[in-house]
């Protein structure tokens, strides 16, 4: 219990953005810097109060322009994350050297933004060659700057972008999410799958203790599907593997340092955007 708490210390600073300079590795969030994947505690709450001004940034390649206002959060009941995919619907398949593809299903209903900014990136070739330069056994794995330390990457608009969260969209595992600095607007090019597979009522406990919000039904969500819960409602949640996830876990085995990069390079040697037959 003790050893897990102090890994979701350690975890929230991991998935912070890195290129905003969003600390140190051993603070516990997601991140695009050099840090990890910042706790409950560090995630600021998206889902309620005044949002700052939106950027603006430039126009993308494709001449889509970003207009953040109002679009930040929501609420999508009938939103559901596991579903298999169906004729019609984006997926984005993950080639990865030695390892094999991953398949994720896309959400444009949840993110319309981070969707656009993902698979335009994507299109155009930005992930082809990149790594997943941060890897957390029993976390998550993390990738998309071409930097390959946590440092780099941007938005298709040149500018960090606003979360888009959504109560029904959850931190689960096999989440496809933006890595972020564990503030907003702190989205870029980074992301994240998470790979824990587990999430009890004893672990729901020790977060709530920790100042944690969750409704009954994310609650359940969690309990049923595993994953981050402590990163709930800080990160936008675009997509869901639904192929491959043995792949993930493969992944999340290899050798790290102590900054949790690999010792050998993960690298993925293409991302495509598709539509499912």
């Amino acid at each position: 219990m003790f050893k897990k708490f102090l890994m979701m210390l350690m975890m929230a600073a991991v998935v912070s953005f890195a290129f905003t300079g969003c600390g140190d590795k051993k603070t516990s969030s997601v991140d695009t810097s050099d840090s990890e994947v910042q706790d409950s505690a560090e995630v600021e709450d998206t889902e309620g109060g005044e949002e700052e001004q939106a950027p603006q940034g430039e126009a993308a390649s494709d001449g889509s322009t970003m207009d953040m206002t109002g679009v930040a959060t929501g609420d999508f009941p009938d939103f559901d994350q596991t579903r298999e995919p169906k004729a019609g619907d984006t997926i984005v398949t993950f080639d990865v050297k030695d390892f094999g593809e991953i398949k994720a299903l896309l959400f444009p209903e949840v993110a319309p933004y981070g969707v656009k900014n993902f698979t335009l990136h994507a299109k155009e070739g930005y992930y082809d060659g990149l790594t997943f330069h941060r890897i957390i056994s029993d976390f998550m794995i993390q990738g998309g700057d071409p930097d390959g330390n946590g440092t780099g990457g941007e938005s298709i608009w040149k500018t960090p972008f606003f979360n888009e969260t959504a109560p029904q969209a959850c931190v689960i595992r096999g989440s496809l999410c933006y890595a972020n600095a564990g503030y907003d607007p702190s989205n870029g090019s980074q992301f994240f799958i998470t790979q824990i597979d587990k999430c009890t009522d004893e672990d729901i406990k020790m977060y709530e203790d920790k100042g944690l919000q969750l409704t009954d039904e994310q609650k359940e969500i969690y309990k049923k599907n595993g994953g981050a819960a402590w990163l709930q409602g800080g990160y936008t949640v675009f997509g869901q593997v639904y192929e491959g996830m043995d792949i993930v876990d493969d992944i999340s085995k290899v050798q790290t340092d102590d900054s949790d990069k690999p010792v050998e390079d993960v690298i993925i040697n293409k991302v495509t955007v598709s539509e499912f037959k």
